[in-house]
């Protein structure tokens, strides 16, 4: 990909032939088929892609630190959907030593899920991610890195193909509070209004039916352990297309000058 200048300005050089159907779609899709808004989209998503080195650089996961947040983490695509159609996304730890936990392989690895469910089901009329809290402590906490969590939410919020629909903590810790005060700032007010806190994850039902869930929350999905081992098997069979799409799928970021506003607060 490459920038042409247009009316005095740099854009990139998108015209949607160029790609595939069900890229097209899927951009489109989390748009609401606007055309304008997908384009943006697009332009954000390759460029991010291309600086945010940290969350998107050498995707193998058979590297270490791939199999270390592997380890730690279960990522889980549950098999049913809500009533209304979303896709439903489930994060916990499945070790929740601290001394194991590292952030950047978390949110690296985060992104290959995400990439794999979008490829799947990113037509979905919606997606609510869980996030299950059993276990986090502040040592998970301390090993943060601020900056590289930026990246990431800036990543979800203006560049992932994605209609989110909910964002739900459960089983939350004392320190939600603080985590959520230094989580504000990076968040748009549209994005943190779908933020749900749930103390208990019975109040998570009226949002999820307990049904969709995993067996440990009561529910039909299977046990934690069933779902996890068949999506990262998915994962690694999947390897070779997760290296070659970041290969394949960078900007051309050097025909770019220096730019003030969007894109010169963006890591290189």
């Amino acid at each position: 990909m490459c920038y042409v200048q247009v009316d005095g300005h740099l854009r990139l050089s998108l015209s949607l032939c160029l790609f595939k159907d069900t890229t097209v779609h899927r951009f489109l899709h989390c748009n609401y088929y606007d055309e304008e808004k997908t384009k943006i989209t697009i332009e954000n998503y390759y460029t991010m892609r291309t600086r945010f080195r940290d969350l998107f650089s050498n995707p193998d996961l058979l590297c270490d630190e791939f199999q270390n947040a592997m380890s730690f983490a279960d990522f889980i695509p549950l098999p049913q959907t809500t009533p209304e159609g979303y896709k439903v996304v489930l994060f916990r730890l499945s070790d929740t030593d601290p001394t194991h936990f590292s952030q950047r392989n978390l949110l690296r690895f985060s992104h290959i899920c995400m990439q794999q469910v979008l490829e799947e089901h990113g037509m979905a009329a919606g997606h609510v991610i869980i996030n299950d809290m059993t276990g986090m402590s502040l040592g998970h906490m301390r090993r943060m890195e601020l900056f590289m969590s930026k990246n990431h939410m800036t990543f979800i919020q203006e560049a992932a193909p994605i209609r989110l629909k909910g964002s739900h903590m459960v089983n939350v810790v004392p320190f939600v509070d603080t985590l959520m005060k230094l989580m504000k700032p990076m968040m748009k007010r549209e994005l943190y209004e779908l933020v749900h806190l749930h103390q208990h994850k019975e109040s998570l039902f009226p949002f999820v039916p307990q049904e969709c869930l995993p067996a440990e929350y009561g529910g039909n999905a299977g046990t934690f352990k069933e779902l996890r081992d068949n999506f990262y098997a998915k994962l690694l069979s999947n390897r070779d297309h997760f290296i070659r799409y970041d290969q394949e799928n960078l900007v051309d970021d050097s025909k770019r000058p220096e730019q003030r506003g969007w894109f010169s607060m963006f890591r290189r």
